[in-house]
């Protein structure tokens, strides 16, 4: 009997009618067993002291740093504040008596962290189909593919190539308002639990959503009511929430024990700033709300933890504009709290920063905090992040006794980013 010839799935760019091979059994990474259980709960990620001081003893502040870059969901590779966003989503699916949907849609970059953390949850643990929409990508990568976008095809990600103007109008911030006759898709769940009854809602706004497949095969459509799942990019949609109430819940609980091994009269009056990166202000966002919610059903008033959010995609305005478009999207569920009373601080530097854009002084910082003080960060988020840190020291100093950066994760883009620098010299 001859040997079968390997399967190929088969994907078509939706610009280029392009065609895209890739071995089927390459998409069995990562896939769920029969056996596999789904975690009720994330195991808290670790906090781990920093030994830095940016500045002289008159503002010295401890420094720790929150390892959710350890975080691993459900061991498909879905990490750090990726993991926190996709936790309820997960569970819910796996708790549910509903089948996860048959088709997610998402768009973004080709090497973004949530491109390949929602392949690995929707293409490696449910083994079903995600439709991704991106700008063209270059021909060198379609060619020789690597980082994220690599991993992403033996998922079996279907790539989705639009004109640069056709994704502005398509998913730019405004278009997802629901104006100019876009037409809305919707997915709505509903999961039993302890006799409630739960309803998540993802929604986007688009003028044409497109999923067909070459083999003749009558897929779902996207209207209202299939069995469609929209995500949207970098995961900033409300079904994020629940994921980092627990990492506010995570870090009250530190803070508490670490201020019972104060003495008495540093522990009174101290408070803590948390610092992490943005870019669409998800985790920001949801980490400030859930902590002074606690903090306040604790009697704290404003609370002692304060959340800063360093924007690291725009400025602090295009920063303020997501997390309000967020904020008013998600309504004011569970309490009667004023927007502005949990939008966390933003945190701005001097220099000016391109996202993406290879910087000198960025290298300079990511070198500093791995070979000096082990910490390894990612090279779009994290120094960026430590430099404003770094500039905006006097000001926490006066407010604060205690630093606590999120460590979010990303470092699975952090070789095709180190190669990035090498091909510019910038990097032996």
């Amino acid at each position: 009997m001859a040997k079968a010839a390997p399967a190929f799935a088969t994907f078509t760019t939706l610009a280029s009618r392009q065609r895209i091979n890739v071995p089927a059994s390459s998409s069995v990474l990562m896939r769920r067993s029969s056996s596999l259980l789904l975690p009720l709960q994330l195991q808290p990620s670790p906090v781990e002291v920093l030994n830095v001081m940016f500045d002289d003893d008159s503002q010295k502040m401890c420094v720790f740093v929150k390892r959710d870059d350890k975080l691993d969901l459900m061991g498909a590779g879905i990490y750090g504040n990726k993991a926190r966003k996709l936790w309820a989503l997960a569970s819910s699916s796996s708790s549910s008596s509903a089948p996860f949907p048959s088709v997610c849609v998402s768009w973004g970059g080709p090497q973004s962290n949530a491109l390949l953390a929602l392949a690995g949850l929707v293409c490696g643990v449910w083994e079903k189909k995600l439709v991704y929409y991106t700008k063209s990508i270059p021909e060198w990568l379609k060619a020789r593919p690597l980082g994220n976008y690599q991993r992403a095809l033996e998922l079996g990600v279907d790539f989705r190539e639009l004109p640069a103007a056709e994704y502005r109008a398509l998913f730019s911030t405004e278009s997802e308002g629901g104006g100019g006759g876009a037409r809305r898709g919707a997915v709505e769940r509903r999961e039993g639990g302890g006799g409630k009854e739960r309803t998540m809602t993802l929604t986007v706004s688009l003028k044409d959503l497109l999923i067909s497949q070459e083999d003749g095969s009558n897929e779902e459509r996207g209207e209202e009511g299939h069995d469609v799942l929209l995500v949207p990019q970098g995961a900033a949609f409300q079904g994020a929430e629940e994921g980092l109430r627990l990492l506010a819940v995570e870090i009250k609980d530190w803070w508490g024990l670490e201020k019972s091994k104060m003495e008495a009269g540093m522990a009174n009056g101290a408070s803590l700033a948390v610092v992490l990166p943005a870019g669409t202000g998800t985790t920001a966002l949801y980490l400030a709300k859930h902590l002074r919610r606690m903090a306040r059903e604790n009697g704290q008033g404003n609370g002692e933890i304060m959340v800063y959010a360093v924007p690291c995609v725009g400025d602090g305005e295009y920063l303020k504009s997501q997390m309000a478009r967020l904020s008013s999207s998600g309504g004011r569920e569970g309490g009667n709290m004023e927007e502005e009373d949990y939008v966390p601080h933003v945190l701005e530097g001097s220099v000016p920063h391109v996202f993406g854009k290879p910087e000198h002084g960025l290298l300079v910082i990511w070198q500093e905090l791995k070979e000096e003080h082990g910490l390894e960060l990612d090279l779009l988020y994290g120094p960026h992040a430590w430099r404003a840190m770094r500039e905006n020291w006097g000001v926490l100093a006066a407010r604060h006794r205690s630093v606590l950066y999120i460590h979010t994760g990303g470092m699975e883009g952090l070789a095709s980013q180190l190669a990035r620098y090498r091909r510019l010299g910038m990097l032996k």
